[in-house]
C-alpha cells in the first residue's frame, strides 16, 4: 500500500521491491552500528557497501565484540503523524511516497535475504502511523515472526518508539538483541524547539529508564540499549549534548549514543556554515564519546570554548594534552597504561601492546613504536624514550599556548550524585567496537 501523501490517504499498489527501495532510503538517516558512521566512505550512517550486490538495501555493521553483521536496514512505515522539525518524513513534509510494510510481508522479505546468505541481522525502525502504541505493536510483531515462526537466531536492533507501553517494553526487550530509544535532543527546552508532539520526561525518559531496568535484571535477549543525539537544529550547545550523554550513561543504564548531523535547511550552530563543519562537528562529538567509554576520560576532562563548542580544529584528546603539557612527555618504557592512553595517538590497544612488549624488548625509537600499532605522526610530540625525546621539534607543543578561550573542569548534571563512584554501569564489562584499516574489528573493554 502507498499513500501519495500524508493527508490524502490515496492508496495504491506498489510492488514489494519498489516498496523496499522507499523505506530503506526512508531510514538512511536512523545510526545503526559504529560502521555505519566510521568514516566518510562507510557514509556515516546514509552509503551502503557499494561491494554488495545489494547496496540499495543492505549494510555491513560492526558489533560489540568483534564481527560483522549484513544489516537490513528499514523502516516498517514513512507514514508519521509527527511533525518533527528535523526529520525529513514529518507529517507536514514532501518526502515523495509513503508506504509501509505489514508484519508477515517484512518478516518474510527479510527470510528470504537470510537464506539466501545475503543478510543476517536487521535494523528496524518506522514512523509513527496513527499513534506509538499501535505502530510499537507491528514492529514487535515482526520481530516475533522472525523469532518464533522462522527461527531466525541472528542479530535484531529494534527502535523503540516514544511512549509505548510498559507490555510493549518487555516483548521488545524479550526479543531483540539490541534496543534504541531516540532522544533527539538533549533536554526539555530543546526538544521542544525541534519536537512539541514528544514528552521529553514521559515518552522518552520514563521508558528509557523502564528498558534500563529490564536490561540490567537480564529479563529478555537484549544485551545494551542505545540513543541517538540530532546534531544542530535545537540550537544545542556541544556541551549540552554531553552533558546528557554524561547523564544517562551514569542514571538511565545507556551503553552507547549516536550522533547525526542535521543536514536539511539551515543549522542554527553549523560553526561556520558549511556541511564540512556539520560533520566535523558530528565527528568530534563521536571522539569525546569514545573518550568516555573507552579511554577512562569523564565530562569534566574535556575541553571546550566560551561558547561551549568542541574545538573544531584538533581532536579532543590533542586539546586535552595541550591543556596539561605539564604531564608531558611521556615515557613510553616507563608510563602506566593509563598515562599511555592519555597521549594522542595511542589508543586502548596500542596501550596494551607497548605495557607488555616492552617487558622484554624497550622501546628506543619511533620505528620500534610503529609496530604497536599507535600512530607515530601523533604521538611523537608527546613522548620520550627513556628519557631520551622523540624528537627535538615536539617542544613547539609545549611553548605553545592554548587558545585563551578553552576552559575545563565543565560540572555534570546532577553532580552531587557523583560521589567517588563516576562510573557508567551498562558499559561495565561491555567491549566497544574499535575499527582499523581493511574492515578488521579488536573488542576493547569500556572503561
Amino acid at each position: 500500500m502507498c499513500y501519495d501523501t500524508p493527508m490524502a490517504h490515496v492508496i495504491l499498489p506498489i510492488p514489494l521491491e519498489e516498496k523496499l527501495d522507499i523505506l530503506t532510503e526512508s531510514a538512511r538517516y536512523d545510526v545503526c552500528l559504529a560502521s555505519c558512521n566510521a568514516s566518510a566512505g562507510g557514509g556515516r550512517g546514509r552509503v551502503r557497501d557499494p561491494s554488495q550486490p545489494l547496496n540499495r538495501w543492505i549494510y555491513p555493521a560492526a558489533v560489540p565484540g568483534g564481527g560483522m553483521v549484513h544489516m537490513l536496514k528499514v523502516l516498517m512505515s514513512n507514514i508519521c503523524v509527527n511533525n518533527c522539525g528535523y526529520c525529513f518524513f514529518g507529517a507536514s513534509k514532501n518526502c515523495g511516497r509513503r508506504t509501509f510494510f505489514r508484519p508477515e510481508e517484512l518478516a518474510a522479505l527479510f527470510m528470504k535475504f537470510y537464506r539466501s546468505g545475503e543478510v543476517n541481522g536487521i535494523f528496524l525502525s518506522s514512523g509513527v502511523m496513527g499513534g506509538s502504541e499501535e505502530t510499537m505493536e507491528e514492529m514487535v510483531k515482526t520481530v516475533w515472526l522472525l523469532r518464533y515462526r522462522y527461527h531466525f537466531p541472528g542479530y535484531v536492533h529494534l527502535k523503540v518508539l516514544p511512549g509505548v507501553s510498559e507490555g510493549l517494553l518487555e516483548e521488545a526487550v524479550r526479543l531483540a538483541d539490541r534496543i534504541s530509544l531516540n532522544l533527539e535532543a538533549p533536554s526539555v527546552e530543546h526538544l521542544g524547539k525541534i519536537a512539541p508532539e514528544k514528552d521529553f520526561r514521559k515518552d522518552l525518559l520514563g521508558p528509557m529508564d523502564k528498558l534500563g531496568r529490564l536490561i540490567r535484571r537480564g529479563e529478555g535477549r537484549t544485551a545494551s540499549q542505545t540513543t541517538q543525539f540530532v546534531v544542530g537544529p535545537s540550537e544545542e550547545s556541544d556541551l549540552d549534548i554531553l552533558r546528557t550523554v554524561d547523564w544517562i550513561y551514569r542514571e538511565r543504564f545507556i551503553f552507547r549514543s549516536y550522533f547525526s548531523a542535521y543536514q536539511k535547511g539551515e543549522s542554527p550552530l553549523r560553526q561556520g556554515g558549511g556541511e564540512g563543519d556539520v560533520l566535523l562537528r558530528e565527528h568530534r562529538l563521536y571522539q569525546c564519546d569514545f573518550l568516555l567509554r573507552a579511554y577512562g576520560f569523564r565530562l569534566p576532562d574535556l575541553v571546550f570554548d566560551e561558547e561551549s563548542r568542541i574545538p573544531l580544529q584538533t581532536d579532543p584528546k590533542t586539546a586535552w594534552a595541550l591543556m596539561h603539557r605539564e604531564m608531558f612527555p611521556v615515557d613510553i618504557n616507563r608510563a602506566t597504561e593509563e598515562e599511555l592512553m592519555r597521549v594522542p595517538g595511542i589508543g586502548p590497544l596500542s596501550a596494551f601492546r607497548i605495557v607488555e612488549w616492552r617487558r622484554e624488548n624497550p622501546f628506543r625509537s619511533l620505528e620500534d613504536l610503529k609496530t604497536s600499532g599507535c600512530v607515530v605522526s601523533r604521538a611523537s610530540s608527546f613522548i620520550e624514550f627513556s628519557g631520551k625525546k622523540a624528537r627535538e621539534e615536539q617542544l613547539y607543543l609545549f611553548e605553545r599556548e592554548p587558545p585563551g578561550e578553552w576552559k575545563m573542569g565543565v560540572e555534570p548534571l546532577q553532580k552531587e550524585k557523583i560521589g567517588r563512584d563516576y562510573s557508567y554501569p551498562a558499559q561495565k564489562g561491555k567491549t566497544v567496537n574499535y575499527l582499523f584499516k581493511g574492515g578488521n574489528t579488536v573488542p576493547l573493554y569500556c572503561r
